[in-house]
């Protein structure tokens, strides 16, 4: 199978994943609706994903996968099986200190992240923090064999694992709710991760890559690993930093579901965008080796691609939030506990993040790009100097605008990111001579957004779509035919307008139903 119909697999299976996410969110709010009680749950996973992020997330995208393609690419299978053996150990070892130690820490790391809690919520979070903490083992562990099934361009497990893993959350969670309260979520988090992981074990069986007890941890694919780690762990520290900042930390000084309402926020304006990350990790073995054998005119054709086809989506996307931003968060969340003025709170925030939409579309391949160079040390510094950004932002527009200063801040410090490395990239010949197709992506997906945007707007104003309220079914169809007509109106503009972009994801959903074709050739 092509790796164009893999992107496309692994993109219906996110979104997917996604709509279990939503489930699983929606479960939660009609249950316990937006208060402190989910503020608390939201900020147990903040230690926990930190933790991950650090010691195995960023090092998978960044420094594994680029790696372990590499002695694929040579041909050094075997000693590839070794160093995937190794690294396992060794996730294994070091997260497993980790957890014990950040256990024994909960309740102090708890009030450093939210200082805005009393005391019985400090240790209520530290008891959930503790649950999510074992679970975070299995998601460490998970990693290295997704990372594996990725450098091998076998992507069964990783499609696979995500679905199970929210399935189990909804399931179990729902079950255990009437005894334990919030807390089932925590503990259906950790069965969820396990099954996950079975899950994983499964994909990479079906490898035949032979399994070796080795702790030779001075291998030199595992210290290269380590060195191109070092950069983006203390990167992705500060990414953190940032966005426990935004997300939690100034947030728990404001009133109770104000986390929550910035976490749901958060999830939602990610839907639109879920091809990316899929790209992302689907394209960066193939980056890594055009890389290698020093194909610049076809990196550069690659990367321009993605980037233009991330503007294509993102641009709409955003229009439409601002529009119908309200009536998303009403139709997903407000059922059950979860109020009005909940729903209110959250399509503020899902607004004003949806406008950093397209930055953090595009520093997904961005960033990768720096990866397959095997330059981690670049989006080191300017991560530095973004958290400096976001820091100022955070605690200027925070405090200003409560959620809707945070999400603002968040998003405009995305901005400042995607910048920065993309002026770097062309600096260093990337891009460059390719560059004027971004603009007129831009331009014409701007005037197709504002066009569809405003249309939205006048009609639903015009015949008061929205003033007289039905169920939740009416209220979804409502939303659905809305969204259908948005969607219609924008691509028949880009039609209008003659966008590459649109040609293209026509032939990538076409793919897996053909053997061969264009788009194939160009990124197969």
């Amino acid at each position: 199978m092509g790796l164009a119909s893999w992107a496309v697999i692994i993109t219906v299976a996110s979104f997917l994943s996604r709509i279990l996410g939503f489930v699983r969110n929606m479960v939660i709010s009609t249950l316990f609706g937006q208060n402190r009680s989910t503020d608390m749950l939201n900020a147990s996973f903040v230690v926990p994903d930190t933790l991950y992020l650090i010691l195995v997330g960023g090092g998978i995208s960044s420094a594994f996968v680029p790696v372990l393609s590499g002695y694929l690419a040579e041909k050094k299978e075997k000693e590839a099986g070794e160093i995937i053996s190794i690294a396992f150990n060794l996730v294994l070892v070091v997260v497993g200190v980790a957890v014990i130690l950040s256990m024994f820490f909960s309740p102090l790391l708890v009030r450093l992240v939210a200082p805005g809690f009393n005391s019985e919520e400090i240790n209520y979070t530290a008891y959930l923090t503790r649950i999510v903490l074992m679970a975070i083992l299995f998601h460490c562990l998970n990693g290295v064999l997704m990372g594996t099934e990725y450098a091998y361009q076998s992507f069964l497990g990783t499609t696979i694992g995500p679905l199970v893993y929210n399935a189990a959350i909804i399931v179990f969670g729902t079950i255990l709710a009437s005894r334990l309260g919030i807390a089932a979520f925590a503990w259906s988090t950790l069965i969820g991760a396990f099954f996950n992981f079975l899950v994983q074990v499964w994909g990479v069986f079906r490898l035949r890559i032979p399994y070796v007890l080795s702790w030779n941890f001075r291998h030199p694919a595992i210290r290269r690993i380590g060195k191109l780690m070092l950069p983006v762990t203390i990167g992705l520290s500060i990414a953190q930093i940032n966005l426990f900042l935004n997300q939690t930390l100034i947030a728990s000084f404001l009133p109770p579901g104000s986390i929550n309402a910035l976490t749901l926020a958060s999830r939602v304006v990610l839907v639109p965008m879920l091809f990316a990350p899929s790209l992302g990790v689907t394209l960066l073995p193939t980056l890594t080796r055009l890389a290698v054998n020093k194909e610049r005119e076809s990196f550069n054709r690659y990367l321009v691609m993605s980037l233009t086809t991330i503007l294509f989506i993102a641009l709409p996307a955003t229009a439409g939030f601002v529009v119908l931003g309200e009536q998303v968060i009403k139709v997903l969340f407000e059922h059950g506990r979860f109020t009005r003025q909940d729903t209110l709170a959250t399509a503020s925030a899902l607004k004003y993040y949806s406008l950093g939409m397209a930055a953090y579309g595009a520093y997904e391949m961005l960033s990768r790009a720096f990866y397959a160079l095997q330059d981690t040390k670049t989006p080191l510094k300017v991560g530095l100097a973004t958290i400096g950004v976001g820091t100022f932002l955070n605690l200027v527009l925070g405090p200003l605008w409560g959620v809707k200063g945070l999400a603002l801040a968040y998003s405009l410090a995305g901005w400042f990111n995607v910048s920065l490395l993309f002026y770097l990239l062309r600096r260093r010949g990337i891009i460059s001579g390719s560059y004027k197709a971004l603009g007129v992506t831009l331009g014409k997906g701007l005037v197709g957004a504002i066009v569809m945007g405003g249309c939205l707007k006048f009609i639903i104003s015009e015949f008061g779509l929205f003033v007289l309220e039905g169920g939740m079914w009416v209220e979804s169809f409502k939303l659905l035919i809305s969204i259908a007509f948005g969607g219609a109106l924008y691509f028949t503009i880009a039609w209008f307008l003659k966008m590459e972009e649109l040609g293209f994801l026509t032939q990538v959903f076409k793919r897996p139903f053909r053997r061969r074709t264009e788009i194939s050739e160009d990124v197969g």
